[in-house]
């Protein structure tokens, strides 16, 4: 009696197979090698900004404050410092969310969305609530920025408010009207500010501008 030997020649068909998936293990095995190469040698920018009223570190929505407000007041300045100790450089800008001149509120557009409302028709954008502020009354309230942009590593900036009254602002009408509001105020809420103002300080990484650290090694 004779015994079949089994065939262990591979066919054609199943070698055709196997070096089919053998080449595709390789080539996910060489995508996915290059993947992990890739991250690893990705650098991510430090951004640190910080800022600083005075002594104090101060978060980006700040609340500030005029207590007395009348003709011939001393002119009121306020600064916040912006340090940019990141490695790219940044532009500075800011937004009004809240005023309140004596007894008279305002919210902005801007100031509607952190308190998750609507938007009213008669509501003032930042920026025409700070042109309103600057120009409608015998006092100007103004905010500036030393620069829109501040350098990185040990960039330095500032935000300004300024409230100015001259004892003559050239509208004797006004300065009478607001003088008598201001001292009638004060009469009725003496531990109450003339002027409170929420402003959102808003610093952006600017990545089209960013060059080398001077101070940085190579």
């Amino acid at each position: 009696m004779f015994k079949h030997k089994k065939n262990n020649i591979l066919k054609p068909s199943r070698l055709i197979f196997l070096i089919v998936l053998l080449a595709s293990n390789t080539f996910a095995w060489f995508i996915y090698a290059t993947k992990i190469d890739n991250s690893i040698e990705v650098h991510v920018k430090a951004w640190n900004v910080v800022f600083e009223a005075g002594d104090s570190t101060v978060s980006n929505i700040v609340n500030l404050t005029v207590d007395d407000l009348y003709p011939g007041m001393q002119d009121y300045e306020y600064q916040i410092k912006a340090y940019n100790r990141s490695e790219v450089p940044a532009t500075l800008s800011y937004q009004l969310l809240e005023a309140r001149v004596f007894d008279t509120e305002y919210i902005t557009v801007e100031g509607r969305i952190p308190r998750n409302e609507e938007a009213l028709e008669t509501d003032l954008t930042s920026v025409e609530l700070m042109n309103k502020l600057a120009n409608d009354y015998p006092f100007s309230i103004t905010i500036s920025i030393s620069s829109n942009t501040i350098a990185l590593g040990n960039g330095e900036e500032t935000y300004t408010l300024n409230v100015v009254w001259p004892y003559e602002s050239g509208n004797d009408e006004l300065d009478t009207s607001y003088g008598i509001n201001a001292a009638s105020y004060r009469t009725a809420h003496p531990t109450s500010s003339c002027i409170a103002l929420k402003i959102k300080i808003i610093i952006t990484q600017n990545l089209d501008n960013s060059e080398e650290n001077p101070n940085q090694e190579p």
